[in-house]
């Protein structure tokens, strides 16, 4: 057989677009490759941390730049937790072949991230239902996610990609009672800048309405950090909105050897023209935390010059002289958090409250007046505090029982604070590392009682700073002693739809006066205080106790004996506690007569699948 003559170019030029070709072919061939070896990667990573990755297109480019168009994160729910329209990365060439891949520059454009969320628990008394065993330590993921960030902020500032983001949205879980809803950049650039690094952004936070925001912070060669923020916060009268400015002039230290970062003691933050005094450290053994606020010669006028009314609401009714000194700090090693140390103190020089030119009338707590109680949703309910209230009830005259049950789950340290309790957050900071997510809250009951005469209960940062500080100011600089606080407390606070106060509560559930009780009443209603309109769900459908009701009651019950108020003889078995419902809540738990149901056939759809949740779960 003859096989085909071939003639091979002779000419030079011939030869070249013959080898260009070929060069060609085995580069996109290469490419080829390596996008599959790339993307079979990718989806590993992902798979490991259970999310489904997906994208319209992948590139390669030379020589060392990734590129994804439509990009796409999933949970195993079906849920995106992230997506974007187009991102980049590109990697030093030259890391590549010393094989530790370093990166140039990042790009990311049109994403959302879609952040993971939990129901928010009430400021209680945290417990363990099941009382064989203690609460399962998952502290381990919150440290490794400390370490990851401790390791971000470890790594040579200097030496930084840059990055540039625009129309970036993180949204959060739709919750009324969030503190912050959301965040969106308008556009980010980080850059190097003579030897330091330059960061610029421009967006907006999502929170106490839509606060708009600039931000720029230069960090030098010399460790100076320099910059500041400027937001605009809603007005909370009419249109319009108020800045509020922040800044920092300091020196923040990278110690790689030691895996720390640290705060000079020199830092100086202003916030609203208010000048704090900020210092701290990162560590990674641990992970530890240790931070350091001080702010000295503080005054209302400074305060009220320096910050958007927005910010302080109510608090601009408060008329006070003097001046004040404030310190606060955080000392926390994740590896140890029972062994926290928190502190949040305010030191007065002449700080006094001026009645008659305060448009709050705190002091007049001390006698009778009409309470204006602040309910979800801006509902406003009335009860008067005197006689002319057939419900009110002095504190001698509710059952000790409900009182202390009431106390022990609400703020156990009622007795010993003086508003804000340093001690209950401590605990709660290792409660909730150790449950790696949120589970204990450290609010008091002279909070609460703020929130609910004052502030209404609206969840953002402004309202909890002012609740802390009404709380303090009731405390110290009021004059009204801690018995008439608890006493207003237990006639205002909410025991059902409706249903205000501790004699109103005994009436509706038990049907008779709240002077007497017995132990298994008092600890379930001090069960309802936190959740008010959800009583009905700590009954099964035959109108007995669900096991974690009982489990609840007897924690608190527990709680009561070792702090010495309960015999240890007068609390029952955890499955012998009962209760019978006799008031007018009797209609509502049973509203046929001739079935122990509590009937969801009578409610909507929605009402229906839920309750029929509760009953399958028992909680």
């Amino acid at each position: 057989m003859k096989l085909p003559r071939i003639d091979l170019p002779t000419r030079p030029w011939a030869f070249a677009i013959v080898g260009a070709l070929i060069l060609v072919f085995l580069a996109l061939s290469l490419r080829n490759v390596a996008i599959l070896v790339v993307s079979d990667r990718l989806h590993r990573e992902a798979a490991q941390k259970r999310l489904w990755m997906s994208w319209r297109k992948l590139d390669l480019d030379f020589p060392a730049r990734v590129s994804f168009s439509r990009l796409l994160f999933t949970e195993d729910s079906g849920d995106t937790t992230f997506r974007a329209e187009s991102l980049s990365v590109t990697l030093n060439p030259w890391s590549l072949v010393t094989r530790h891949p370093r990166l140039d520059a990042i790009t990311l454009s049109h994403a959302r991230f879609r952040m993971r969320g939990g129901a928010a628990e009430p400021d209680t008394l945290s417990y363990d239902d099941s009382e064989d065993r203690p609460l399962a330590d998952r502290s381990e993921r919150l440290k490794h996610s400390a370490d990851a960030l401790i390791r971000l902020l470890l790594a040579p500032a200097r030496n930084l990609p840059s990055l540039t983001l625009r129309d970036v949205v993180v949204e959060t879980p739709p919750r009324d009672d969030a503190m912050l809803r959301g965040a969106r950049l308008v556009w980010l650039a980080l850059r190097s800048s003579r030897g330091g690094i330059h960061l610029a952004a421009r967006g907006s936070i999502s929170g106490e309405g839509d606060m708009p925001f600039e931000l720029m912070l230069d960090y030098g060669r010399d460790d100076r950090i320099s910059g500041g923020a400027r937001f605009l916060v809603p007005s909370t009268v009419g249109k319009g909105a108020e800045p509020l400015r922040f800044a920092i002039n300091g020196s923040v230290a990278q110690d790689p050897s030691r895996g720390i970062v640290s705060v000079a003691d020199s830092t100086r933050m202003t916030i609203g023209g208010i000048p704090f005094f900020l210092s701290g450290s990162l560590s990674r053994a641990g992970p530890h935390v240790k931070f350091n606020l001080a702010a000295d010669g503080l005054t209302e006028s400074r305060i009220v010059q320096g910050l958007p009314r927005a910010m302080l609401g109510p608090l601009t009714g408060l008329s006070v002289t003097g001046s004040f000194d404030y310190r606060l700090g955080l000392d926390l090693d994740l590896a140890r958090p029972d062994s926290v140390d928190f502190f949040a103190d305010v030191i007065p020089h002449d700080l006094r409250l001026d009645p008659a030119a305060s448009d709050m009338p705190l002091t007049a707590l001390n006698g009778p007046f009409t309470a204006r109680i602040h309910l979800p949703h801006h509902v406003i309910a009335t009860r008067e505090m005197s006689p002319a209230n057939p419900h009110y009830r002095p504190l001698g005259a509710i059952d000790s029982l409900i009182t202390a049950a009431v106390v022990t789950n609400e703020d156990g340290g009622f007795f010993r604070h003086r508003g804000f309790n340093t001690e209950a957050v401590k605990m709660a900071i290792a409660t909730n590392i150790h449950a790696g997510a949120y589970r204990r809250g450290a609010g008091t009951i002279t909070m609460q009682l703020v929130r609910n005469l004052y502030l209404g209960h609206e969840r953002t940062l402004s309202r909890k700073a002012q609740e802390v500080v009404l709380a303090w100011v009731l405390e110290h600089l009021t004059g009204v002693p801690k018995r008439r606080l608890l006493e207003i407390y237990l006639n205002i606070i909410e025991w059902g739809p409706g249903v205000h106060g501790a004699d109103e509560a005994a009436s509706y559930y038990f049907g008779h006066d709240a002077g007497h009780c017995t132990v298994d009443e008092a600890l379930f209603l001090s069960t309802v205080v936190p959740a008010p309109t959800k009583w009905m769900y700590r009954f099964d459908r035959n109108g007995d106790l669900r096991r974690f009701a009982r489990a609840q009651m007897h924690f608190i019950g527990r709680a009561m004996v070792g702090k010495g108020w309960l015999a240890a003889d007068q609390l029952p078995p955890r499955d012998s506690l009962r209760v019978q419902i006799r008031g007018p809540a009797h209609a509502v738990l049973y509203p046929s007569s001739d079935s122990l149901s509590i009937g969801p056939d009578r409610a909507g759809p929605a009402f229906r699948a839920e309750y029929a949740r509760e009953d399958s779960t028992g909680h």
